[in-house]
């Protein structure tokens, strides 16, 4: 059972009306927990620009995959709380893994939010040298056992829609780890893979690209491919996993170095071109009452327990 502690972000202390604002020494960094090419690398490369502008100085995106995000969100619970180092944690770091590892090398408590970036609907998208077309052909080839299945190592979305997915159509197939979303969708182009279920910023693309898109794992379908069933109208059941990703800074980070951090996140969500990359790939960036620390801590409140009650009735062991 989670404590207290573990059970959500650390809260962020008022900020006085008063307070000083903030200007970055150097360059700022946002730490990604996975491979280039996934949707949490391309959500932090699109922010970054519009947040320097905000905050005056460079704000570059340093990729650092491992233990499922782990490695990453490590190495910022260590780091100084001077707002040069951000981290743009999702779902599995802050909601899947502390019921999927019996130790983690961070608490999701050494984070202090600056607010929501993005929710983002996944898609299974199928290669075309499998030959599936629709659902039926999916349903059939993994009652079979015969489906290989992109993942991304335990506690990833990857890894989460393949569960969920493999689970629905009797969980015979195969999950293959990969070390993030960007190459697994290179190995289903080349036929590797059967299937991956991955987060529209990146599925739409490579459905432009040649995959298949056979279902949509969330409630709605969605407009950049409306003849996409979702799951629960093709026959798979509700299937509801979408992926939200929270820009953050380690615990004790001032007050105000906090809020010039949500300020320079805000400015980046109403930038235009981000927005029409957002919208293009179906992300749901917050709008004004959505953002703020608030919002994401109630967020990582009631995903901790939806998917902890997920992950036991999977019977997912811990590692």
């Amino acid at each position: 059972m989670l404590t207290t502690r573990r059970a959500l972000l650390a809260a962020p202390l008022a900020t006085p009306a008063f307070a000083q604002a903030w200007a970055p020494s150097r360059s700022v960094t946002i730490l990604i927990p996975f491979a280039a090419g996934g949707a949490t690398d391309v959500m932090g490369r699109l922010i970054a620009q519009p947040m320097s502008q905000k905050l005056g100085q460079s704000v570059v995106v340093e990729n650092m995959a491992g233990a499922s995000g782990g490695v990453a969100a490590a190495r910022v619970a260590r780091s100084p709380a001077d707002g040069h180092l951000l981290f743009l944690g999702h779902i599995g770091v802050f909601a899947f893994n502390q019921h999927l590892f019996n130790r983690l090398a961070y608490d999701p408590a050494d984070f202090m939010p600056a607010g929501l970036v993005a929710t983002n609907p996944m898609v299974l998208i199928v290669s075309r040298q499998s030959g599936i077309t629709n659902m039926e052909e999916l349903q059939a080839r993994g009652r079979a056992g015969r489906l290989s299945i992109g993942s991304s190592g335990l506690g990833t979305t990857l890894h989460m829609g393949g569960v969920m997915v493999n689970k629905a159509l009797g969980g015979g197939n195969t999950l293959v780890p990969y070390r993030g979303g960007g190459p697994a969708i290179n190995d289903l182009h080349a036929g590797v893979l059967d299937v991956v279920v991955d987060q529209a910023l990146t599925a739409l693309p490579a459905v432009e690209a040649g995959a298949r898109a056979i279902a949509v794992t969330g409630p709605t379908r969605l407009p950049q491919i409306p003849g996409t069933p979702t799951t629960r109208e093709a026959g798979l059941g509700a299937l509801d996993l979408e992926v939200w990703n929270i820009l953050t800074a380690v615990r004790g980070t001032p007050p105000h170095i906090m809020a010039a951090v949500t300020a320079a996140l805000a400015h980046a969500l109403d930038d235009a071109h981000v927005r029409a990359r957002f919208e293009a790939a179906s992300a749901r960036a917050p709008g004004p009452a959505e953002r703020g620390p608030e919002v994401a801590i109630r967020l990582v409140r009631e995903e901790q327990a939806r998917w902890g009650q997920f992950i036991r009735e999977a019977g997912i062991e811990r590692e």
